[in-house]
């Protein structure tokens, strides 16, 4: 257990979530790194997936000294390429609001690439309603390979900032293979992530998690009928008949769409999101 001497550098409450993250597979203790007054921690989304984000990030009161960490992090990782979320209220930037760490990212070579919008749907909303045009089917009653077919037809034409540079970079079948197995790791009931069909074509799908709805999507020859709304509305009326009082989202900004829809369920704006890249060069 000496190894989690490196969780115990952090202070509450990462340390609590870094040990759960571990008992997840989600994070280890050689993906910890401390230096000063600044420590990070990398997170994958999934047991056995690689780590694809900057999650634990405290940057200390030095952004040189923070770059450097980040720097010799990635290099003593060996990744080619990862993202780091800056999270603050509406109006806020982070090159103000949180100079610090913005500069460290810029300085170890990050770039803000995507702002996205944080939303949120809370009980005292209306739940949405759900027209019953469509049926919905488990993800895990079928067959991997009809699901991630469904997801790389989505991709074609998204307007999803991450989705796009992924389907450029890696190909939409590794990217929709990558997503699959995510949503199908994420806490949630077995029959929550779910394919919706208009008769027996597939028009969509909606991942709802233990919080949140974590994906949704339309296949290109169905999108301008509103469908969005059909799988939004079963997303969020499957998590308020669960329980729980907050349903979060996020999406781009540029993503008007998608943005539109979770405006039109009773979702609304509690935050933004700023994205940053590293690629190795």
């Amino acid at each position: 257990m000496e190894a989690f001497t490196l969780f115990d550098q952090f202070p509450e409450p990462a340390r609590s979530q870094l040990r759960a993250a571990f008992d997840e597979g989600r994070t280890r203790p050689e993906w910890c790194f401390a230096e000063g007054q600044a420590r990070l921690a990398y997170w994958a989304p999934f047991p056995g997936s690689e780590p694809v984000i900057v999650w634990q990030f405290d940057p200390g009161p030095d952004p040189v000294a923070a770059a450097g960490l980040l720097r010799r992090s990635l290099g003593e990782m060996g990744l080619t390429k990862i993202i780091h979320d800056i999270s603050l209220q509406p109006g806020l930037a982070p090159a103000v609001d949180r100079a610090v760490e913005h500069e460290a990212l810029i300085e170890a070579g990050f770039t803000m690439e995507v702002e996205r919008l944080l939303l949120e749907w809370a009980a005292v909303s209306d739940v949405p309603r759900d027209p019953g045009r469509l049926t919905y089917v488990p993800a895990r009653r079928l067959d991997p390979a009809e699901v991630i077919g469904i997801l790389v037809r989505i991709s074609e034409g998204s307007l999803d900032h991450d989705t796009r540079v992924e389907v450029a970079t890696s190909g939409a079948e590794k990217e929709a293979r990558w997503m699959y197995d995510d949503l199908m790791s994420r806490k949630a009931k077995p029959n929550w992530f779910v394919v919706g069909y208009l008769g027996d074509s597939p028009v969509g799908l909606v991942a709802p998690d233990d919080h949140s709805i974590a994906y949704i999507g339309v296949v290109p020859e169905h999108r301008g009928h509103g469908y969005v709304d059909d799988l939004l509305a079963w997303g969020t009326r499957t998590l308020a008949e669960a329980g729980l009082q907050r349903v979060v989202a996020a999406t781009d900004v540029a993503n008007v769409p998608t943005a539109a829809a979770f405006r039109r369920a009773g979702y609304s704006e509690v935050g933004r999101l700023f994205r940053y890249y590293w690629r190795a060069s």
